[in-house]
């Protein structure tokens, strides 16, 4: 099947989007896909683990099932940390540890985004 890679960047609990990105990561994998999450821009806030807003669906708990769905390629983009100066909030996150993230150098996220069949932005 095909390789997809999903690209997230949107902040937990803004809009749909984020919940949408997610829902589509794990449902693409029940298809057969082999699937890759990126986390970029404003979507890094996801990988900080927060606490339950009512009447909406943890987010980080939501990360955390997607490697029982194998999904186990994980990725987070440093241009983006450092743009929006998030290095200290972002270190050893149980979230990032739970999904086993790789940093991505810009260099190494386009590598990435040209070895997908699919890339789909959220």
């Amino acid at each position: 099947m095909a390789l997809i890679l999903i690209r997230l960047t949107q902040p937990p609990y803004s809009n749909a989007l984020t919940q949408d990105g997610v829902d589509f990561a794990l449902a693409a994998t029940n298809y057969g896909h082999e699937v890759k999450v990126l986390f970029e821009d404003l979507a890094l806030l996801q990988l900080v683990k927060t606490a339950s807003v009512k009447g909406l669906k943890n987010n980080s708990k939501r990360l955390a099932s997607m490697p029982l769905f194998d999904i186990d390629d994980c990725y987070a983009c440093k241009t983006s940390t450092k743009a929006m100066q998030l290095n200290e909030s972002l270190q050893n996150t149980s979230v990032i540890e739970e999904l086993d993230c790789k940093w991505l150098a810009a260099s190494e996220k386009l590598a990435l985004i040209k070895s997908a069949d699919h890339v789909v932005t959220f």
